[in-house]
């Protein structure tokens, strides 16, 4: 019987994984973070990914094309797969993954909207709906209650 660890190995091996990427305390993790196998895989694939001109790929959760530098240029894997609409396949550090579809006063969809979220210790997030009105996914260790505005707030 082949172990779940020899599988692995060969998967390491095909795709070029570092096996130490994302561990703390080891080299090639540019966070600091220890990082799950989806990240962890996402980020050895794209940054040993050869140069294609005009190469993109797409996000599974918009369907849009991302061009294959703007992934290469990410520092780690989960912010690659959280552009590929991979991350909330992701167990990083046990984090709750959740985004949100923000809706005008009419309920239409608020796409490209200026947007703030206060988190309950007051710190303001700011950010950019997409097309669908989503915003980007923020990432907690345990639920809890946030205020989203529309437009940019200060206070």
């Amino acid at each position: 019987m082949v172990s779940r660890q020899d599988i692995l190995n060969r998967i390491y091996a095909r795709v070029g994984v570092d096996k130490n990427y994302g561990k703390n305390g080891t080299t090639g993790a540019v966070t600091g973070k220890e990082e799950c196998h989806l990240c962890r895989v996402t980020y050895s694939i794209f940054k040993h990914f050869p140069d294609v001109r005009n190469g993109t790929v797409m996000n599974v959760e918009t369907g849009n094309l991302i061009p294959i530098s703007t992934v290469r240029s990410y520092s780690s894997g989960h912010e690659m797969a959280e552009a590929m609409g991979t991350a909330s396949a992701c167990r990083c550090e046990g984090l709750l993954g959740q985004r949100f579809i923000l809706l005008d006063a009419r309920g239409n969809v608020a796409c490209n909207t200026y947007y703030t979220i206060r988190l309950p210790d007051n710190r303001l997030i700011h950010g950019t709906t997409d097309a669908e009105g989503r915003t980007r996914r923020y990432r907690a260790r345990h639920a809890q209650s946030v205020r989203i505005y529309l437009g940019h707030r200060e206070a």
